[in-house]
């Protein structure tokens, strides 16, 4: 089979071999292309001539940001630009792989996929205070010049191995394990780098990126009883970026990085979740087969009520340097009814 597009082109195709047909072969390649969404557009519109105005206050005072001289002197307004050169991003991606049928209800495939993306959006200000001091900025007249560029790029290589099926005689379902790796040096349009004027740090793990995932879906039928759906997922630990909290820049951000210490360098921990679900039909009224079923239902996420973290504090000096300060959802039950007539 062979599927070409007009804008994005895209070639895919499979491959039988032999006469048992147990065996396939695919493979695929094509290009992506992305959009800007409607929050970039608007911040374009929004400050022309005209429109909205922003200004960034580097060292407000508190309680009052006005209230120390430098904030309490006029600033000056902040706008949002197109690069010249700005195109739209593009992804190509990639994959080869083999299904293996070991019976006639079960099958086992293993599967290579790649991406290549580039021309990625992210964010810049061009008008932040110039090297080594960082102490005005270029252009006067203006704050944070923040112009949207597509100088971004990322690299995805993931190994997905999967059986699935009736596994055995009283489970049907799938079992998921990938293996996977992505870097890029952008996080998105509205994205920037530490230092405006120096991105070579930025390569790195991308923020979703999982080493390790696993994943299994399935029904478990112990008998006539009940039906027992099971859903578990679990993952490594994901990236966060150590930062010194301090803004050395002098850009407003304040996401200064220690000398050397690429963006996200730091890991997390890993996530687990199992969720359980049983259910049984119960029949009433007169019709057999047609008659009325009400369905009774119990589900349970997080079932071994494990704490699955998710936000970890990355700022050197503070007390709660590399602790998790939020988390996942708890164990919940949910019961239902559902009544077919």
């Amino acid at each position: 089979m062979v599927a070409l597009g007009c804008t994005a082109p895209r070639v895919s195709l499979a491959y039988a071999p032999g006469n048992k047909k147990t065996n396939v072969v695919r493979a695929g390649v094509g290009i992506f292309n992305d959009r800007s969404g409607p929050v970039a557009i608007a911040d374009l519109l929004h400050y022309q001539p005209g429109g909205l105005t922003r200004y960034v206050i580097t060292n407000p005072g508190y309680p009052d940001p006005f209230s120390s001289p430098a904030a309490a002197a006029a600033q000056p307004p902040s706008i949002v630009r197109l690069a010249p050169d700005v195109q739209i991003p593009q992804t190509l991606q990639y994959s080869v792989g083999v299904d293996h049928q070991l019976q006639k209800t079960t099958t086992v495939s293993a599967t290579y996929t790649g991406a290549r993306g580039y021309h990625l959006f992210r964010s810049r200000d061009i008008n932040a205070p110039l090297p080594p001091s960082y102490a005005a900025r270029p252009d006067p007249a203006y704050g944070v010049v923040r112009q949207i560029e597509s100088t971004g790029r990322q690299e995805s290589d993931s190994l997905q191995l999967t059986l699935r099926g009736r596994i055995t005689r009283w489970f049907n379902g799938q079992m998921q394990y990938t293996l996977s790796r992505t870097d890029n040096d952008t996080n998105g349009i509205a994205w920037f780098p530490a230092n405006d004027y120096d991105s070579s740090g930025e390569w790195a793990r991308a923020d979703f990126d999982r080493r390790h995932r696993f994943l299994l879906l399935g029904r478990v039928s112990p008998g006539s009883v009940v039906d027992l759906g099971v859903g578990l997922s679990m993952n490594s630990g994901g990236p966060y970026t150590e930062t010194l909290g301090q803004d050395v820049y002098n850009n407003g951000r304040g996401r200064a990085r220690p000398a050397g210490a690429p963006r996200n360098s730091l890991e997390g921990g890993g996530y687990e979740q199992l969720d359980l679900r049983a259910a049984r039909d119960l029949k009433f009224g007169p019709g057999g087969k047609d008659a009325r079923t009400m369905t009774l239902s119990l589900d349970a996420f997080n079932v071994l009520n494990r704490v699955n973290d998710v936000t970890y504090v990355g700022t050197l000096g503070s007390p709660l340097f590399g602790t998790p300060v939020t988390a996942r959802a708890a164990r919940q039950l949910q019961f239902s009814a559902r009544v077919k007539f």
